[in-house]
């Protein structure tokens, strides 16, 4: 077929991935950047590489998902001219042909970032925020534009947030994913009780969401503000007037943490007091 497709050739996607597996129609890539395409009922990421005579591994490694992962009817794929993917690859340390099985774990994990299992209901701007770090650097950290969509099971990098230049002396500790976090003395207490009993008589672990997800510091308030002010993070109160701030608050990493808060946490002082945030709980209120 001779028809030559210009860009807006590469969203018409819909039956295109019959035609490329009969070997009829022929995308070619395009100079330029990447394109993003809305996911259509029926797309995979297979096809969605396919009708842009793309390999599936080369779309997964540019949006920082698995090669297997599922798409999403509405989310956005963006789709790389076959010189962006080339440079995704090469990034990722992926050698054209080597084990099909390398992932967005694997290519974006940093020694100085945590791995992360994207949740129903999470977004950039929401890991973001649990995590004290912009939704840029997260984005970055992954390969990602900054407005791409997350998918429930995908594998992410959450890089380092700056360290904090506060004293914790005084405040109590409770176990994390990212090593021991600070609450008020109290509140950790009452927290280590509460984990261990939802550990023992539910089988799920309790822990924050991230690294600024129990006590933050005045600056790391300032900068969830500020990323709330621009419209690129989650709703968060100003500093000063943050129960974080405190060591009274904890974001929870998972809905299923907060289903076991909202049966036990009574009785150890701790509630959810945000309807519009499951992830959001607090000791004495």
């Amino acid at each position: 077929m001779s028809a030559q497709f210009g860009s807006a050739a590469r969203r018409r996607l819909a039956g295109a991935c019959a035609a490329v597996v009969a070997g009829s129609i022929y995308l070619p890539s395009q100079a330029g950047a990447a394109l993003p395409h809305v996911v259509q009922p029926g797309e995979t990421l297979w096809s969605i590489s396919a009708a842009n005579n793309l390999t599936t591994r080369t779309v997964a490694v540019f949006n920082g998902l698995p090669e297997n992962a599922m798409v999403v009817v509405g989310s956005t794929i963006n789709v790389p001219t076959v010189d962006e993917g080339a440079v995704a690859l090469g990034n990722a340390g992926i050698v054209p042909g080597s084990d099909a099985t390398a992932t967005a774990t694997t290519m974006s994990t940093d020694s100085s970032g945590t791995g992360h299992t994207v949740v129903w209901g999470e977004s950039l701007s929401s890991v973001a925020a649990a995590n004290g770090i912009s939704i840029g650097s997260l984005a970055a950290a992954n390969g990602l534009a900054a407005d791409s969509f997350l998918i429930e099971g995908q594998s992410i990098t959450i890089p380092a947030a700056t360290a904090s230049t506060s004293s914790t002396a005084g405040l109590g500790h409770v176990p994390s994913p990212y090593g021991e976090l600070h609450l008020d003395p109290a509140a950790a207490d009452s927290w280590n009780s509460m984990r261990s009993d939802s550990l023992n008589n539910y089988g799920v672990d309790l822990y924050p969401g991230g690294p600024a997800s129990a006590s933050r510091t005045a600056e790391q308030q300032q900068e969830l503000y500020d990323l709330y002010l621009s419209g690129q993070g989650a709703p968060a109160n100003p500093p000063g007037t943050s129960t974080h701030e405190s060591g009274l608050a904890v974001d929870v990493a998972e809905p299923t943490m907060r289903d076991v808060i909202d049966q036990i946490g009574g009785g150890y002082g701790w509630s959810g007091t945000i309807p519009s945030e499951w992830w959001h709980v607090q000791y004495g209120w």
